[in-house]
C-alpha cells in the first residue's frame, strides 16, 4: 500500500532537522513519487560534478563529502525536499534549484549556500 504523504510527517526533533529526510526515504519517496534524481532534479551540469556517485537525492543527503559541495548537496537536497512539502519554507523550489545551480560554480559559493540552506532547514534563517 503507498504511503500517504501528511504535513505532519515532517516533525521532527529539532537537534536533528537537517537529517530527517536522510533517515526518511520512504517520505521522500511519499512527497515526490521518487527517491528522485540529481540530473533531473538540479540540472546536468550539477549530475556532472557529483559524477554517477549520487543518483538520487537519497544519495545526496547522505554524501560523506567534506567540501562545500557536499554540503550544498546534503542541504540543498533536504532545502529541495522542504520546499515541496512545506508552504512557509522560505525559498520556492524553483529558488532552491537555481541556488543550487549558481552555487556549484566553485566550493567557496557551495559553501555558503550550503550555510544559507542549513539555516532554512534548521528554521533559523532570517530575511
Amino acid at each position: 500500500m503507498p504511503l500517504k504523504f501528511r504535513q505532519s510527517m515532517i516533525s521532527v526533533d529539532p537537534a536533528s532537522k537537517s537529517h530527517y529526510w536522510k533517515s526518511h526515504p520512504d517520505v521522500i519517496i511519499a512527497a515526490i513519487g521518487s527517491l528522485g534524481d540529481i540530473g533531473k532534479t538540479f540540472g546536468a551540469a550539477c549530475s556532472l560534478i557529483v559524477g554517477k556517485k549520487l543518483d538520487n537525492l537519497h544519495d545526496a543527503l547522505s554524501n560523506t563529502r567534506t567540501d562545500g559541495t557536499g554540503a550544498l548537496l546534503r542541504e540543498g537536497a533536504a532545502a529541495y525536499l522542504n520546499s515541496i512539502v512545506n508552504k512557509k519554507f522560505p525559498f520556492t523550489t524553483q529558488q532552491v534549484k537555481d541556488f543550487i545551480v549558481v552555487a556549484m560554480t566553485s566550493d567557496g559559493a557551495a559553501s555558503s549556500q550550503a550555510e544559507i540552506f542549513k539555516k532554512a532547514n534548521d528554521y533559523h534563517y532570517k530575511y
